[in-house]
């Protein structure tokens, strides 16, 4: 696995073959953990954008490649699903929605066309949940950017049923820890930052394991733990 500062050497951030690893690498530049110049950063966008509807893609959000589909998902924090099935498709849709609206290019048509594709996505979602538990964290962290429909009552909902959810072992059922943190740590709402601290003994654990390594499935669950932690 190529690590993050190995990742660095290479400033482009489009990557053509594959809608998450452009998508993962404007998270790294957003986040810090990669730079690039505003030209890339642009080509990259604009390439997300040219894909919104296209074959594969998930309620018209954008499409994944053949290559995406091909490989299978794998999320930021290292949780892999198999390639050629819906949650795929629904979770690179949803983080590519988020980048554009992250890096302010949602007044773009293509954006909009998503928009509306998502909004009609969070009425379906009327308990809370979508799908299963991995596409109803990807949900959540497009929602939270997106801020679309009754978007604070989808979140108070859904945050509830995660608590529902608790282990002893400070984990949830079914849903995946790492990503789920991730969420967490995203959404500015007393309900979200109980669940990062029901988490925090489970993340003071871990976190020695990933916190020295910077491949990026590390770099983002150490993201994810150190929120856990750091929850007052």
């Amino acid at each position: 696995m190529r690590t993050l500062s190995q990742m660095k050497e290479d400033a482009s951030l489009l990557v053509q073959e594959s809608l998450q690893e452009t998508v993962y690498r404007l998270e790294e530049t957003r986040l810090g953990f990669r730079k690039s110049s505003a030209e890339e950063t642009r080509k990259a966008l604009n390439w997300i954008l040219g894909r919104q509807g296209l074959k594969y893609s998930y309620r018209g959000l954008f499409a994944p490649t053949e290559k995406d589909m091909a490989e299978g998902l794998q999320t930021l924090t290292g949780e892999q699903f198999p390639g050629r099935n819906a949650l795929s498709r629904h979770i690179l849709g949803e983080e590519a929605l988020r980048a554009i609206i992250l890096w302010n290019r949602s007044s773009d048509p293509a954006a909009v066309k998503a928009l509306k594709a998502y909004e009609k996505i969070v009425n379906l979602s009327e308990d809370g949940t979508f799908c299963c538990y991995n596409c109803t964290i990807a949900f959540l962290r497009t929602l939270t950017a997106a801020k679309v429909g009754n978007w604070s009552e989808t979140l108070y909902k859904e945050i509830g049923k995660i608590r529902k959810k608790r282990t002893s072992n400070g984990r949830w059922h079914g849903f995946p820890f790492f990503y789920t943190l991730l969420a967490l740590s995203e959404i500015d709402v007393p309900s979200a930052k109980d669940e990062l601290q029901h988490a925090s003994n489970a993340a003071k654990k871990l976190i020695k394991k990933y916190k020295q390594k910077d491949d990026r499935t590390s770099c983002f669950r150490t993201l994810a733990l150190e929120a856990s932690i750091n929850a007052l």
